[in-house]
């Protein structure tokens, strides 16, 4: 597997992989990422089978914004090799991400990478509030 930093030709291959959001809205957050930089996706095989956006705007400190992998390739390492890929990434001490309390995937994911729940905001989505997670990386 390789992972580097997303290009404009891996915008249709990253919806594809995306099957949580809006694809128009979603599709604008992708764009947007890769034109910033703060995109970068897992390939393997010759494909775009997931990716990962780190920016540093929650406090100017890292912040995993999104992490999506393709169905197909859930729970092979391609999660947990786009989460450490961006750490090494990250230009603050701490790393922060989050995840709806529904998304018991990620959940078990980020707690396995050693990340501790530092907090739920209510009211995002109405009914599945927000944890908060980070890590200290140095």
């Amino acid at each position: 597997m390789e992972i580097r930093q997303a290009r404009n030709d891996d915008l249709g291959a990253m919806c594809a992989v995306d099957h949580a959001g809006n694809l128009e809205e979603r599709g604008g957050f992708i764009r947007k990422s890769v034109h910033e930089g703060t995109a970068h996706v897992a390939v393997l095989d010759g494909g775009v089978v997931g990716y990962a956006v780190l920016e540093h705007t929650f406090f100017e400190r890292g912040f995993i914004t999104m992490l999506m992998v393709g169905s197909a390739y859930r729970r092979r390492g391609v999660g947990a090799a786009l989460v450490r890929h961006v750490e090494c990434l990250c230009k603050s001490k701490r790393i922060f991400t989050s995840t709806n309390r529904s998304n018991l995937p990620m959940q078990s994911l980020l707690t396995k990478l050693g990340y501790r729940h530092s907090g739920t905001v209510d009211d995002l989505d109405p009914g599945d509030p927000e944890l908060f997670y980070s890590r200290q990386l140095r």
